[in-house]
């Protein structure tokens, strides 16, 4: 059944997007019919949307340079594809009202000003997105809890790194710089350490940089939805090799101070046909005295955290959108698809991510490494 739905989804995917590739032609048809160089920029357009899809096929296959510049392309496609249909949307919206209001000149939108215009626009929004999303933000978070503490603990969360074929060694090094210019006794990874496969993570040996992060309570990552697109043992192997411990529906106390569960993804049961544990079933042996974190990669199930007295939950998965106006639809799926959030007596934290998803660009957004002081009752 899981395979079918996902034939179904990736069938209905490729349909849409061709669909609308179309669209965008005729439009282009349509403004600069007797344009001399008109095919060869239909030839263009068509090799470009071709490019993401290759680069997907090749980032599962065996690294290679080729694989990097081809993704690269594809990638940034998809955004500036994105951002020229919502363009020639707007566009053709206007034109339906100038049908019956009759307020535009005659000719505006035609020509090949206009179709200039719109990739100009466009690709400067993409152009933007590209170094806000290489322009990360730290982002300090108070939180105090019903309970009391040996001391205040500060926490490093970082989420949905995405390191495969574009993140590399360089985002993740500045990242480490980050954390380590906070002095943070403790670091979360919340999911989507990698992107789907891990092995240009390992031929870039990224995980290095982890091993220069300084955290004397230790670095503690869950999966995410992306390890098992991939080849999630394989990623966990890895990164447990470079200071990283996985907690995979499991619980730990760290220096007789702090609890931390971690949770499996969601996705582990599509893929694996096992299911995750519930939270009750991992926290068999809390100690209910002692502050209680858990990890769960998607912001979801949370009536079940705050059944089980959990007093921080956090997250990633969303990247809040990572693209305006895809935060309007994170926002309408989830309970909690940014920030701090309160829900009975438990604290909910969701992160934008670290890293991107396809595009290495943000617009709307920009990447966040959270620092949390974790507090007890005065």
């Amino acid at each position: 059944m899981h395979r079918i739905f996902f034939i179904f989804f990736i069938s209905l995917f490729l349909s849409v997007f061709y669909l609308l590739n179309r669209y965008v032609v005729s439009r282009l048809n349509f403004a600069i019919p007797d344009y001399p160089q008109l095919n060869i920029l239909k030839t263009l357009y068509w090799s470009l949307f071709s490019t993401f899809f290759i680069g997907q096929f090749l980032e599962r296959l065996q690294p290679h340079l080729i694989t990097k510049i081809i993704s690269g392309i594809g990638s940034f496609w998809l955004a500036w594809f994105m951002y020229i249909v919502l363009t020639v949307l707007f566009i053709d919206f206007i034109r339906l009202l100038n049908h019956y209001i009759n307020f535009i000149p005659k000719g505006l939108f035609n020509g090949l000003f206009l179709v200039l215009s719109v990739l100009l626009l466009t690709l400067s929004t993409v152009i933007y997105g590209y170094f806000n999303a290489r322009n990360a933000t730290v982002k300090h978070v108070h939180i105090n809890i019903k309970k009391t503490m040996v001391q205040p603990i500060k926490i490093a969360l970082v989420s949905d790194l995405h390191i495969g074929a574009i993140v590399s060694n360089g985002k993740i090094k500045k990242m480490v710089e980050m954390i380590n210019k906070e002095k943070p006794d403790l670091v979360l990874i919340a999911g989507d350490l990698v992107d789907h496969n891990p092995l240009f993570a390992i031929k870039d040996q990224v995980g290095n940089q982890f091993d220069q992060i300084q955290a004397p309570m230790g670095i503690y990552a869950i999966t995410g939805n992306h390890e098992y697109i991939g080849d999630a043992e394989k990623s966990i192997a890895y990164f447990s090799k470079h200071a990283i411990k996985y907690l995979r529906d499991t619980m730990i106390t760290v220096h007789n101070q702090i609890q931390i569960a971690g949770r499996e993804d969601k996705q582990m049961g599509f893929v694996t046909g096992q299911k995750r544990k519930k939270i009750g079933e991992i926290l068999l042996n809390v100690q209910p005295n002692l502050p209680l974190i858990l990890m769960d990669h998607q912001p979801v199930e949370y009536e079940q955290a705050v059944a089980n007295s959990i007093d921080l939950m956090v997250s990633g998965h969303t990247h809040k959108g990572q693209m305006w106006p895809m935060n309007y639809i994170t926002k309408s799926v989830f309970e909690n698809d940014y920030g701090l959030y309160q829900k009975g007596k438990t604290w909910f934290y969701t992160s934008n991510g670290f890293g991107t998803w396809g595009p290495p660009i943000r617009v709307g957004n920009r990447p966040e490494v959270v620092i949390i002081y974790l507090d007890g009752k005065k």
